[in-house]
């Protein structure tokens, strides 16, 4: 294969993940990509249907990228953004966070309360074995309570 058509392939490779990572991630749609780059509508569809590479069509991954519980949150700030802006709302805010909530239920992760409660619990039984001990325990405790506070 001649260096001129690998690099030719190699553009339409990039483009395509480039197109592919827009249409995901931002919502463009494909006439607004082949707008922008040097593609085809019809080019933009294709790759949109092909499931070669994951199984997946972008359709599905930006059902899935927008559904995943850590995009959740991005979608309702550009929710009320554009709400702010005195635009009309275009989801049902209510509903998404009733969703989101259940989704949440369902995580491996443990609820700050919950764990602030079981640390509190703890702390008053340790201090009952072990003064000395106990503060060394509050303190990391603490430490744990502002890391995961942060993290969520």
């Amino acid at each position: 294969m001649s260096k001129r058509i690998h690099t030719k392939k190699k553009a339409k490779s990039d483009l395509k993940e480039i197109c592919e990572k827009l249409f995901i991630e931002t919502g463009l749609s494909a006439k607004a990509l082949a707008d922008t780059y040097p593609v085809s509508e019809v080019t933009i569809s294709k790759w949109r249907n092909d499931t070669s590479k994951d199984g997946k069509t972008w359709d599905e991954k930006r059902r899935d990228f927008l559904t995943a519980p850590a995009n959740i949150k991005q979608v309702l700030m550009n929710e009320l953004k554009s709400v702010a802006e005195g635009n009309e709302a275009s989801i049902n805010v209510r509903e998404l966070a009733a969703i989101h909530k259940v989704v949440e239920s369902f995580s491996d992760k443990v609820n700050t309360q919950i764990v602030y409660s079981v640390f509190k619990e703890f702390d008053n039984w340790m201090a009952d074995q072990d003064p000395d001990l106990a503060l060394q325990f509050i303190h990391y405790h603490k430490l744990f309570l502002i890391y995961k506070a942060e993290r969520e």
